[in-house]
């Protein structure tokens, strides 16, 4: 289901970057993709052979191809599981005039205003004292556990002229309880009883605050998605998706990878800047049946990358924020992102193959570029560009409120981006 309810599964299934990659696995498994580990012995693999590794909240998944990498390459969709968000510190709790208090520290460029006011549950990875060693199991709490209230505007007069200012060590910890009821810790308390388990075992964990508020269609005519974490998982759905609608076998090996991190640089052992997909890369390449000769350098010559994060739509009311002959439209089409100083990897051979490939789909497309007196962003486009020496274009999906706790995107936009990367799947 390549549309934007099928988005919005996916999306509500995935409150973090871990049941981000959780939900996918389960999907890819679902269509009958193995599990492998990177610790396994080398062994000879197929043409069409289904499979995928897991490294926490990065998942790489492929299909084989008829032909070996060193003749045919890969064919790469990359997107990023992770969403700027609140994490808890290792040691967060703390009493304050008479309530607890939870202490955090923003992960990505979060747009922090958006994150008062809020209904906020609690999830992540938490780890476990087991009986070989420590386990890594996935915690959801839906239950509004925490808020951070604004302050009363009769508090702070010229707000609303001014701008709200908010110091990250000071305003953010949200509000959990009143001290006067605490029996103990409470949060390990509620891990404990949630995960089944003595608190004394629970040993660290990854968490974050999610807004419990669950995804919709929205609009007059239901043309948008008003949901959270749309950059980048709306990006890893179509990626997905795109994967999984592979009814043959392609030529050329088709591989989606959907990293960890980005939100922070991507530095990490499962962030694109990592060698984990080009080992991955490698070990296809050297065991695809006939593909022993020439290795990883030639497999990589004739590959091909699309990078997939969501892009900056036009906002009505900012419209001088954009260069006026780029102003991407929500539900105008997948969009391909350039900037001359390659915070992009997009240049003019890797963006003809996508314009190409949305006009054999009869798919609208649009150009990006930033305005010259702004910063520009940046994505896993460039960083995988570099560590695979494979051709990349950049694109996303028109979107507003990037990294506010809610944002929002063109409903009809979802289909489109997916047919588009599942025809450069097939490509030969």
């Amino acid at each position: 289901m390549s549309d934007a309810n099928g988005l919005i599964e996916y999306i509500e299934a995935s409150p973090s970057s871990f049941h981000c990659a959780l939900e996918t696995v389960r999907r890819l498994e679902k269509a009958g993709y193995q599990k492998t580990n990177l610790s396994d012995a080398p062994r000879a693999i197929q043409p069409g052979e289904l499979g995928y590794i897991q490294v926490s909240g990065t998942v790489i998944a492929w299909h084989v191809g008829s032909k070996p990498p060193v003749e045919s390459g890969f064919r790469l969709l990359g997107a990023h599981t992770d969403s700027p968000n609140l994490r808890l510190k290792p040691n967060p709790e703390y009493e304050s005039e008479g309530y607890i208090q939870w202490g955090v520290e923003p992960y990505g460029g979060v747009l922090l205003a958006t994150w008062l006011d809020r209904d906020l549950g609690l999830c992540g990875s938490v780890s476990v004292r087991g009986n070989d060693g420590i386990d890594e199991r996935l915690i959801r709490i839906d239950k509004p556990l925490a808020r951070i209230p604004n302050l009363a505007i009769h508090l702070n007069r010229e707000v609303n002229d001014k701008g709200l200012a908010l110091n990250k060590q000071q305003h953010l910890p949200p509000m959990i309880g009143l001290a006067t009821e605490k029996d103990g810790s409470s949060l390990h308390g509620l891990l404990s009883e949630e995960l089944g388990c003595d608190a004394k075992d629970i040993l660290g964990w990854d968490l974050s605050l999610f807004d419990v508020v669950s995804p919709c269609i929205g609009g007059l005519n239901d043309d948008f998605v008003f949901a959270p974490r749309l950059d980048n998982q709306a990006s890893c759905y179509s990626a997905l998706e795109a994967l999984l609608s592979l009814s043959q076998t392609p030529k050329s090996t088709a591989v989606t990878v959907l990293y960890d991190h980005e939100e922070c640089g991507s530095r990490s052992e499962r962030g694109a800047d990592s060698h984990l997909l080009r080992d991955v890369l490698t070990g296809l390449t050297t065991n695809h049946t006939g593909g022993n000769d020439g290795g990883y350098g030639r497999a990589a010559a004739v590959s091909f990358m699309v990078s997939a994060d969501m892009a900056h739509g036009v906002h009505p009311n900012y419209a001088d924020r954009h260069d006026k002959q780029h102003k991407p439209m929500l539900n105008g089409g997948p969009v391909i992102k350039t900037n001359m100083n390659m915070r992009y990897a997009t240049n003019a051979y890797t963006s003809a193959k996508f314009r190409q490939a949305c006009e054999l789909e009869n798919v609208p497309y649009q150009e990006f570029v930033n305005r010259s007196d702004l910063a520009c962003g940046s994505t896993i486009g460039p960083i995988s560009a570099a560590l695979l020496s494979v051709p990349t274009v950049d694109v996303g999906n028109a979107m507003l409120s990037m990294h506010s706790i809610r944002e929002q995107c063109g409903a009809h936009d979802v289909d489109w981006m997916t047919r588009v990367m599942a025809r450069i799947l097939r490509e030969d």
